[in-house]
């Protein structure tokens, strides 16, 4: 079967949500090969396949409910290589940038093996790994290209995020700890956070998400941690608590992402999470975690400011929740502390 090959590189004549795949599949078939899937990949595959990137906008159905068609409308790859006008990642100049290397890197044999703990059969490799091996692909279609038909990226200006400055009224020992709260927050919110080629559309657009999503991280604590002021003081908050108040950030419970990139850099900061096992079942085998069986708790190094800055941390924290409820989330991902003078 000749190759179809997606815009991030992907071989859709033979990927599982493919419909050039689903055609050759009988329908009492189908649930079997797509559990099947899930079993190799770690997701199902829709029961509805996927429209295609290589489909035109004005092809795409407007369907709102047809997940595919969201999704194709909202993948950054997409939209990066359809406003450079190739054909894919490998026509680019700054090919392969850090968004296709992170994006790819874990789609591989050797990398689902490890997750799963046993080898994957060559039949299984082929019909669900293979596809996905996007990166290895691009650099062969890389290979093959004239200089003249590399195409220059398009670069974007740094990313600027809304902070509000820190309100000189607050006075005192307690106005320190509050204002080494808003010196962490904002330079979080001002940092790579681990995003290289930030002036690439792709990654500016991971980068801005990042940095919603380690301030979410930091909200769950401060407004529904619990205090404890032993081995020195942390906040805690248990796994439905957690669940609870992620809001839309469902990466925050997938757990290599946390152990992988979210704590190492949060400990750039002087922020030390840490999560606690209190069961053997507190991962799912593919690393989600699960809805119990777990904590986390949230300290502060001596250098933040300790447990003066925590205490402060999650006072901000609760004063927000009091006074905006479910709209609280927007002032703290603002760092905006003029509540704090009321």
């Amino acid at each position: 079967m000749p190759e179809v090959i997606s815009k991030c590189g992907v071989n859709c004549a033979k990927c599982a949500w493919s419909p050039i795949t689903r055609k050759h599949i009988p329908d009492e078939e189908l649930p079997e090969f797509r559990e099947r899937a899930k079993a190799i990949l770690g997701f199902t595959p829709t029961e509805k396949p996927c429209l295609l990137c290589l489909t035109p906008e004005d092809k795409i159905s407007k369907d709102v409910s047809h997940w595919h068609a969201n999704f194709r409308r909202g993948c950054q790859v997409r939209k990066c290589v359809t406003n450079m006008g190739i054909k894919n990642c490998a026509y680019c100049s700054r090919f392969p940038c850090a968004f296709k290397t992170a994006d790819a890197g874990g789609w591989t044999r050797e990398n689902l093996e490890k997750k799963l703990g046993q080898p994957i059969t060559d039949e299984d490799y082929h019909t669900f790994v293979e596809p996905f091996e996007s990166l290895k692909r691009l650099e062969q279609i890389r290979s093959t290209l004239e200089p003249d038909e590399i195409v220059e990226a398009i670069t974007l200006p740094p990313l600027k995020l809304k902070v509000v400055e820190f309100p000189t009224v607050l006075s005192g020992q307690q106005a320190e700890s509050f204002r080494s709260v808003h010196t962490l927050l904002s330079t979080i919110k001002q940092s790579m956070l681990g995003v290289e080629d930030a002036d690439l559309p792709p990654q500016q657009f991971r980068l801005k998400n990042r940095v919603k999503v380690f301030l979410r991280f930091l909200w769950i604590f401060a407004a529904a941690g619990n205090l404890k002021e032993t081995n020195g003081g942390y906040l805690v908050v248990d796994a439905k608590t957690f669940y609870d108040n992620r809001g839309s950030e469902t990466g925050l419970t997938q757990w290599p992402y946390l152990e992988q990139v979210h704590y190492p850099t949060l400990a750039q900061y002087g922020v030390q999470p840490e999560l606690v096992e209190l069961t053997k079942e507190w991962k799912a085998p593919m690393g989600g975690l699960r809805k119990a069986g777990w904590e986390m708790k949230l300290s502060f190094t001596k250098k933040l400011g300790g447990l003066a800055s925590l205490k402060a941390f999650q006072t901000f924290g609760k004063k927000l929740f009091k006074k905006y409820g479910k709209q609280a989330f927007r002032y703290f991902n603002e760092v905006d502390m003029r509540l704090l003078t009321e």
